[in-house]
């Protein structure tokens, strides 16, 4: 088991959630741009993005965390460590209320967005029982009058992240779809979006691009954990294929396709050469902050963009 360090805890509680939540603040900036009429920032959907992101890994970071700490009897004796603990959930507190504050000035519809998306990312870790559901399904028919005495079986127990691929499908639907669909319920409802996007962009490749590419940085953190989820059996996509180098390969073949598709955008173009070269440049070897650089291969080509349109 590894020491649980003050250091380790700032790391994991605060540093990788702001750093990759960074990408959902260049990326809502991109599309509240880019969708409304006017070609202003609106603070509201980036501000749902960014918190909604920092709570859902911030949340699993902490519990994971918590588990640590409870598990080492000696970690109760360290206050340091413990107040790191409370800092955390401050900063948690303090992110849910600034989404709460957004969402208030939003229409509902922005809250049922935000709720579909939101809702996956913070069960991720937690046990699904269906025998929950079969007590609910149970009582209704017995309210009806249709309830048959069955013999109990045991019920089995999902957990969303043990599902084969999920993770890398649920980081693209929810940081690509997601925040689109909350950008647009945003402008939508105050009347400022636009019907035409600027050139060079579609909302189609701003779907497609954000989708593939947050697909993309989920399974090459997963090509950096790739020993260890061998040994654990969680069914990554890399274990599942059970080659890093075929794992590179597709993830490759994805970027290019993508800049394939939309080459007539020279910032996605950009950003696809570059999570392409990221691809081969990191390993499961590489330091865990390395594969930082992969959740921004779309930031650093959106900041680009928004100052060229300034600058002109």
């Amino acid at each position: 088991m590894s020491i649980l360090t003050t250091q380790k805890l700032a790391d994991e509680l605060f540093l990788r959630p702001i750093v990759i939540s960074m990408n959902s603040l260049a990326l809502s900036c991109l599309m509240s741009y880019v969708m409304s009429a006017n070609g202003t920032l609106d603070w509201r959907p980036i501000a749902i993005c960014v918190t909604s992101d920092i709570l859902a890994m911030g949340a699993d970071h902490l519990k994971d965390k918590e588990e640590e700490f409870s598990s080492d009897r000696n970690n109760a004796n360290d206050p340091r460590i413990t107040s790191w603990f409370v800092y955390a959930r401050t900063f948690l507190t303090a992110s849910a209320v600034l989404l709460a504050l957004a969402l208030s000035q939003c229409p509902i519809s922005t809250l049922l967005t935000t709720a579909a998306f939101v809702a996956p990312a913070l069960l991720w870790t937690t046990p699904i029982s269906f025998k929950k559901f079969g007590l609910i399904s149970r009582r209704l028919l017995g309210r009806f009058g249709q309830d048959k005495h069955q013999p109990s079986t045991s019920a089995p127990t999902l957990v969303i992240k043990r599902i084969p691929g999920m993770k890398a499908i649920f980081n693209g639907i929810i940081r690509g779809c997601g925040i689109y669909a909350v950008v647009l319920s945003v402008l939508s409802g105050s009347g400022n979006l636009t019907n035409t996007l600027p050139s060079p962009w579609s909302v189609v490749q701003l779907i497609v691009w954000s989708t593939v590419n947050r697909s993309c940085h989920a399974i090459m953190t997963d090509v950096r954990d790739f020993e260890d989820d061998l040994k654990a059996g969680v069914p990554t996509i890399p274990v599942l294929l059970g080659s890093v180098l075929k794992t590179k390969v597709i993830l490759t073949a994805c970027h290019m396709l993508v800049m394939s598709a939309f080459i007539e955008n020279p910032y996605i173009m950009g950003s696809c050469l570059f999570a392409a070269a990221l691809v081969w440049m990191l390993g499961k070897h590489s330091p865990k902050k390395a594969f930082l650089f992969s959740s921004h291969s779309q930031s650093l080509f959106i900041i680009w963009y928004l100052l060229t349109r300034h600058i002109n």
